[in-house]
């Protein structure tokens, strides 16, 4: 490392270190069980849900509870279940595109770290879109859309994103708590990573 950035690396640091006791890093608040959380999702008017697994949690079946009890509750939801081990910007275009289509306000991360993390960066990657009012004039975009390749880094996502729900089913990742999403670019397999704390969920099961 030549000394400049060597140098620019350690002011970041200390910065960094000084102003995190100041920064807004929140815990996600606990809901209790998987049957508790379509009230919750009435309460914020969001009865159009994504829910981002794998196919080993889909296969187990482990989702099927909270399929039911959404189901029971009357919310519509959406299951994408492709997520990879090291989740892919392939992965989130997927999910963000069923996230769309089928006019979702919130999404659900079910499983392990790697679903957390393609939930992660499904959210920060939602972008509002046109819309028309009552007398059909189309209103222009709110946000422009932006790239998660912009987005990795230290505090780049610079929005409010949609309700995340986190319903981790493996101990010690801990990635219902952190701000991090680590992202694969699916075309030239660099792994990054966006920090931000929009990202920390909203409610963790």
């Amino acid at each position: 490392m030549n000394p400049a950035k060597k140098i620019y690396c350690r002011i970041f640091q200390n910065v960094f270190k000084f102003a995190l006791p100041f920064l807004p890093y929140r815990n996600p608040k606990i809901i209790g069980s998987l049957k508790a959380v379509p009230d919750m999702l009435k309460k914020k008017k969001c009865e159009n849900v994504l829910i981002i697994t794998d196919a080993g949690i889909h296969q187990l079946g482990l989702p099927d509870r909270l399929e039911k009890a959404l189901t029971d509750s009357g919310i519509s939801y959406i299951l994408y279940d492709k997520t990879v081990a090291n989740p892919t910007t392939d992965n989130v275009a997927e999910a963000l595109e069923l996230y769309h289509a089928n006019n979702c306000k919130a999404i659900i991360g079910f499983g392990g770290g790697s679903s957390m993390d393609c939930a992660k960066a499904v959210v920060a990657a939602v972008h509002d879109v046109a819309h028309g009012d009552r007398d059909g004039r189309i209103h222009a975009v709110a946000k422009p859309r932006q790239s998660l390749a912009k987005m990795k880094g230290i505090l780049k996502v610079h929005k409010k994103l949609p309700l995340l729900i986190a319903v981790p089913t493996t101990a010690g990742t801990g990635s219902e708590t952190t701000l991090a999403a680590v992202i694969v670019d699916a075309q030239t397999r660099h792994k990054y990573a966006i920090n931000d704390f929009p990202l920390i969920p909203r409610y963790a099961v």
